[in-house]
């Protein structure tokens, strides 16, 4: 961390010896050498946009604008600090459903390659009419063995790759953004998530001196929705000429909810729009812990109901015909 009693130069050689990551250490060490030579610390930093994202670099040059690089790293450190957290709690509520799907495939397969192969012959040795559910999953089993695992090896291949894919392909980006905001529950949470990153980088940039359109493009680059991108986007045109945020935030109430648009709104008209999106911020950021905190209660039942259909499909397709054999045979 620098210190305003330590010039950055200093600071950065101090940094790159303390610290144990190889890479991180030579990426230092390069931006002590540019540093050296003359360069401005905040174009330090732009040398490594994978590292140092523009918000990253943008806090350091208003710190440098206005003298306070030290406030402007102590603020970055701790609003990583709060990012890391967040994203964490996001993840954690995240875990349990992937989980549950991860078992509820698992259980399928299993079933199709190991347990329906081994009574498929018993079954279909009596003549007779077999249940629809036991037709269903005889035909799904074979259709699978006979080669549909293929299928089905390629459509998890395609979801392991996906995020590969969306980052060379941005229409399917795109199209995943918009269809993920749909998602029941999921979608709703995400969606909060996607708006707090949104006000609040645009309140800090602008609490940092940085123009609204500026602080818009900055914005645009960082929230991770296309969705959302899109509405940045219109937003920053539209007030560079001479429109209100405010304005245009009340034409997309789907992406922003009426609450922060009059927050904004409230902000334009008192000239403290980085205090209000800081407000609707704070707001947010409850309910998305309120809403992680509870996401297992309220995805559980869901879950409990796709896993009793799935039980009682194998049931009626597997355990009656056999109770029936074991009664004189089917009819």
């Amino acid at each position: 961390m620098l210190k305003s009693a330590i010039p950055p130069l200093q600071a950065l050689k101090a940094q790159a010896n303390q610290i144990k990551n190889p890479k991180m250490q030579e990426i230092l060490w390069k931006m002590a050498q540019s540093v050296e030579m003359g360069s401005p610390l905040s174009q330090a930093f732009g040398l490594y946009p994978r590292v140092f994202n523009q918000f990253f670099v943008s806090m350091i040059k208003s710190g440098e604008a206005t003298g306070k690089v030290a406030d402007s790293l102590l603020y970055l450190a701790d609003h990583l600090e709060e990012e890391y957290n967040f994203n964490q709690k996001v993840f954690g509520a995240m875990i349990y459903p992937a989980f549950i799907l991860f078992a509820l495939i698992a259980a399928f397969f299993l079933a199709i390659f190991f347990i329906i192969p081994r009574m498929k012959d018993i079954l279909e040795s009596f003549a007779g009419n077999l249940p629809w559910a036991t037709k269903v999953v005889l035909s799904l089993s074979g259709f699978i063995m006979n080669g549909g695992w293929v299928i089905a090896l390629f459509f998890m291949a395609v979801v392991a790759v996906l995020p590969i894919i969306m980052k060379k392909n941005k229409e399917v980006k795109a199209v995943y953004d918009r269809v993920v905001l749909k998602v029941p529950i999921v979608g709703k949470f995400l969606s909060k998530v996607f708006l707090v990153r949104f006000t609040e980088n645009l309140s800090v940039l602008i609490s940092a001196g940085l123009p609204i359109n500026q602080a818009l493009n900055i914005t645009h680059d960082i929230v991770d929705n296309t969705v959302y991108k899109k509405v940045i986007k219109e937003i920053g045109e539209r007030v560079s000429k001479g429109e209100k945020i405010s304005v245009v935030a009340m034409e997309n109430p789907n992406i922003i909810p009426p609450f922060v648009s009059q927050m904004i709104s409230t902000g334009e008209e008192t000239g403290k729009l980085d205090e209000t999106l800081m407000d609707a911020v704070r707001f947010y950021r409850q309910e998305i812990e309120r809403t992680a905190d509870n996401l297992t209660a309220i995805i559980e039942p869901f879950m409990i109901l796709v896993v009793g259909v799935g039980i009682a499909i194998f049931a009626v397709a597997i355990f009656v015909p056999l109770f029936r054999i074991g009664l004189g045979g089917m009819e």
